[in-house]
Parts: C-alpha cells; structure tokens; sequence
C-alpha cells in the first residue's frame, strides 16, 4: 500500500508539470511618463532574446499573449525616453505591469531656440521652413545660398559658376549683409562688415536638420541686423542609433567628394556622439577657379530628465583659386570666352569687344579656417519654465594672394620717407592680405509658458577682435625684407567690436 501511495504522488506531480507546461500565460500593462503619469502611444515592448513583441495603444497600453511559464527580461522603450528592462524571474501567471519611463536621450525639438524662428499665425513674418528630409534630395556639394534660391524673392550668384566657393544671397534685393544668419541660434554674420562667408561653412548641408528663411524684418530678439531676412539653421538632431556612413561621388567640372560619417548611439543611457568629415574637389566652372574644401562636425550630447548638454565643434581648411572679378554681359554667348577668369579687363570703344585682359594668375588662392565652438545647455526648470544657455567661441584665420603689378611705390609704402627708394612695382609682384578674427559670446535665455501665453527673458554678449595686415608676398627685383614670409607689412590695423543687450518678449493667448 505504501508503494502504490508513493507511485500515486509521483504521477500526480508529472501530472501537474505536464499541465503547467502546456499552459500559457501573457504579460500586460501600461507604459506612462515618470512624471506626467500619462500614457505613452506606440512605446515598444519586446522580450530579449526573441522576436517577440508589441507596441502600446493610444493610452499606454500593452498586452503580450501566449507566452509558456519561463523566465523573461521585457524591454520597454518610447522615443525621448530611457529604455527600462524588467526581469521576470519565472512566469506562472498573468501578469500585469506598471512601466514608467524617463525623459531621456533624444535631441528633438526642445533644443531648437524658439525666439528666433516663427510661428505660423503667432508671427507676422513671411517664412519658409525646409526640414531635411527636403534638403537631401537637393543637395549634392553646392553651397547654401544655390539651395535656397528656389525659395520666392530669394536669388544668388556663384562667383566661379559652380555653387561651390564664394557665393551670394539676396533676399527681396537686400544683399547678404543685410540678411541675419545663425546657427543653432548663435549669430554668424561676420561683426566688422556684416557679411556671410558662405565658403567657410564646406558642406555644411549635410549636418542640416533644419532651414527657416525668413523674408523681411524678422522676429529675432538679437544677433545683426535684418532687413532683408533671416535665416536660422538646426544641425542634425543627435540619433539613438548606431550608424556608419561613407559616401563618394563625382561630377562635371571635376567635381568629387567624398565623407565619411559615424553616430555612437545611446551609451549608458545619457550620452551620443557623432561625426563627420568630407572632401569636396572641383576645377570650377572658370579658369582657374578651383576649390579644396575640407569639413569636419563632431557632436557629443549628455542628456538627463531635466538637463540637455550639447557641444558642437565644426568648420574646415579651405583652399580655393580666387575668381572674384566679372565679365561684361555680352561674352555670355561665347562658350569659351565666359569662362574666363580675368585680373582685370576693359573693353574696346564700341562695349562688343575686350582690348586687353590680364589671365588671373595660377598663385592667386585663398587659404583660410574658420573653426566654431559651441557649448548649448538647456534646464528644464518645471513643465512650464526653461533657462537656455549657448556658449560659443568662433576663430577665423587665413589669406589671399592677389595680383599687386596694379600698385605704386606710393601704395606700397616704398618711398624715401618710409626709408625705400623703389622707382617701379614689378609686373610678378603678388599681395598677401591676413586677417585673424576671434569670437566670444554668451546668450542666456528664460523661456516660461501658461494659459497666459509665453515669457521671454535674456540677453546678447559678444567680444570680437581681429588683426588685418598685407605684405608683398612676391616681387622680382625687391630688397628680401619687402619680399616674402619675413616682409614688413605695409598695412596692419586691428579691430574690436563689443556687443551687449537684453530683450524682453510676452505672447498673451
């Protein structure tokens, strides 16, 4: 009897295993903000280590049906939010689950500086947005302003014909400088002319989130003047996903180019760096008119529930042949003659003919950098208060050379009261002209919304100085101390600029 009680008990615990092993349980629940309590729509749920998974509905929930008794991780993740994994140690029931996730690691449009980009029927300007899912298709290597010529009211014109180099933007017949033009909302224009060096900014398209262009007078609270329009770039957004890139191409007038970019993704759940350098090459659509540029952007990005830390260092080592000088409109139907890149020139008596011309000189180039350092914190301080704060430090330093057989003794400075006696300029003599420029600046911003409408406090503060000097960088025949690296300049100034405001804004609703 003992044995058949012993047998029984055995038999009844397989029975038991047998039944709960065929049996199926689901995991359900709801995925909400940590601190709102509001549900979070089509956040993903998956099991680790299978295919299994499901999204939420429009109230944060979720249910994950026919899953055998095991042990299972869940992983619960919605986009700006910290991924959260639950481990579920062995499931023998329904089981049901409360996630809470927390504000996190995407760059989106929290970042994006407000104040200077408007609102469809908030502002009274005349604007147009291009997102970058718009500007890829279009853009190839050509500079920003052929980009945004499409635009109404808006023209260019490319000094060597291609988009690539030295190009120029008009906003309803206001010239460039008189067109506001920032970066992640932090001033670009040049402080001592108010001009924009597109040429400094090589393949910059290609880290473009976002253009907002601007026609008019503008609603920036700060930065230079704008007449004409203002356009506001958004870099890239900061990706969750790992990604590497390398891209080549190549074009007509011996255009090429080639990149190469990288993202980190998300790591330890608060931090993302990204990358890119590229090469572009063309032999211009002029004589002479080639370009070298070479870009680079690195990004990095520390995220916390309140606290978005980002720092931006881009810009790029240019070389270019200089192309500066036009041509009289009738060589327009001469395919060969309107490719000409001339010194100088003048025409005949009847205005149909050019009577003489000087070739531009292989040695007139251009090399030049302008690095750009940005450090962006933004503080959440409530739901309804922000503090911004962008730090930049901006240097630019380079030269041109450029024909000098035009001048004088007297223009040079090589005249016996300066200590020279120099009876002519020789017809080789080449001018280098230097120029250093140094940017810091400080723009602190307090945003704060209610039922009320909006708030808006802060300020401007911007330091630049800069050196300008030109030498005789060749010249046959000269004393060696007039010629060269080690010459006297025969021009140098500095320049200082010091900029500083504050601006208060209200949006009553």
């Amino acid at each position: 009897i003992v044995f058949n009680r012993g047998i029984l008990f055995l038999f009844s615990i397989a029975f038991v295993f047998s039944a709960h092993a065929r049996e199926t349980f689901s995991i359900s629940g709801r995925v909400i903000d940590q601190v709102t309590k509001q549900g979070l729509a089509g956040s993903n749920i998956t099991i680790i280590h299978t295919s299994i998974g499901t999204t939420s509905d429009n109230d944060g929930f979720f249910m994950i049906k026919n899953l055998p008794a095991a042990n299972y991780i869940l992983e619960a993740g919605f986009i700006g939010y910290s991924i959260k994994k639950i481990e579920i140690p062995f499931l023998s029931a329904d089981t049901a689950l409360k996630i809470e996730l927390n504000q996190s690691a995407i760059d989106g449009p929290l970042v994006i500086v407000e104040s200077n980009r408007a609102q469809e029927r908030v502002n009274p300007v005349t604007f147009n947005n291009i997102d970058r899912k718009t500007l890829q298709p279009r853009y190839t290597v050509q500079d920003i302003p052929e980009i945004l010529s499409e635009l109404p009211s808006t023209t260019f014109y490319s000094e060597n014909g291609n988009g690539i180099g030295y190009n120029y933007l008009s906003i309803r017949g206001f010239d460039q400088r008189r067109i506001s033009v920032m970066v992640n909302g932090i001033p670009q224009n040049d402080p001592e002319d108010h001009n924009i060096y597109w040429l400094d900014f090589p393949d910059f398209a290609s880290n473009i989130q976002s253009i907002q262009v601007q026609r008019g007078a503008g609603s920036s609270f700060y930065g230079p003047a704008a007449i004409g329009g203002s356009i506001n770039i958004q870099t890239n957004y900061f990706n969750p996903e790992p990604q590497l890139e390398v891209q080549t191409g190549y074009g007509s007038y011996g255009t090429s180019k080639i990149s190469a970019s990288f993202n980190s993704g998300i790591i330890a759940d608060k931090y993302i760096i990204n990358g890119r350098i590229s090469q572009i090459k063309s032999d211009g659509y002029r004589d002479r008119a080639w370009v070298d540029f070479k870009s680079y952007f690195l990004g990095a990005a520390m995220y916390d529930q309140n606290h978005n830390l980002r720092f931006h260092f881009y810009g790029g080592p240019i070389k270019d042949g200089l192309s500066y000088e036009g041509l009289p409109k009738f060589v327009n139907d001469n395919s060969k003659l309107r490719k000409k890149n001339y010194s100088y020139w003048g025409v005949d008596s009847t205005g149909n003919n050019i009577e003489y011309a000087a070739e531009r000189r292989k040695d007139e180039i251009e090399n030049f950098n302008q690095p750009h350092f940005e450090l962006m914190h933004d503080y959440r301080l409530s739901p309804q208060a922000a503090l911004k704060n962008n730090l930049f430090y901006t240097l630019g330093y380079g030269f041109f050379d450029y024909d000098g057989s035009w001048g004088t003794p007297e223009y040079f400075r090589l005249t016996p009261e300066f200590g020279y006696s120099v009876d002519s300029i020789p017809s080789n003599a080449l001018i280098r002209a230097y120029v250093n420029n140094k940017q810091l600046g400080w723009l602190p911003q307090l945003s704060i919304n209610g039922s009320w409408g909006e708030f808006t406090l802060g300020g401007e503060f911007r330091a630049h100085r800069s050196l300008h000097w030109g030498r005789l960088q060749k010249g046959s025949g000269l004393p060696d101390d007039l010629v060269g690296n080690n010459a006297r300049h025969y021009y140098q100034y500095k320049g200082a600029k010091y900029i500083a405001s504050f601006y208060y804004h209200q949006v009553y609703k």
